[in-house]
């Protein structure tokens, strides 16, 4: 889950496609961490999955940008995000089940 302190998700901002990895701060909040100070992300910016990491699908939507900081001396931009869900209220859940085809190609023997 996004929410979880020890997983990370290769995530991006739909509106100026920079990219980072989001992480679970607590059930209400998590960190969209190693964006760049250069980068172009503001307040109530939709972050959604950018598929990269083959694990999740890309688009999904993950959460809203709440907060943008820039911290002088910290190397990237300090971007707090709310999740899409209420993880404390959350009924239902769906597994995707998809085959990743690169992996699942044949190895060529030689």
């Amino acid at each position: 889950m996004i929410i979880d302190q020890n997983s990370a998700v290769d995530s991006l901002v739909q509106r100026s496609r920079e990219k980072g990895i989001l992480k679970g701060l607590s059930t209400e909040l998590c960190k969209l961490d190693y964006v760049v100070k250069t980068s172009d992300i503001a307040q109530g910016d939709l972050v959604v999955t950018s598929g990269m990491g083959r694990v999740f699908p890309k688009g999904l939507p993950v959460g809203k940008v709440l907060e943008v900081s820039n911290i002088p001396w910290k190397l990237f931009k300090d971007i707090h995000v709310r999740p899409m869900v209420d993880f404390t209220k959350l009924e239902e859940v769906l597994v995707i089940l998809k085959e990743d085809p690169l992996l699942s190609q044949p190895k060529e023997t030689g």
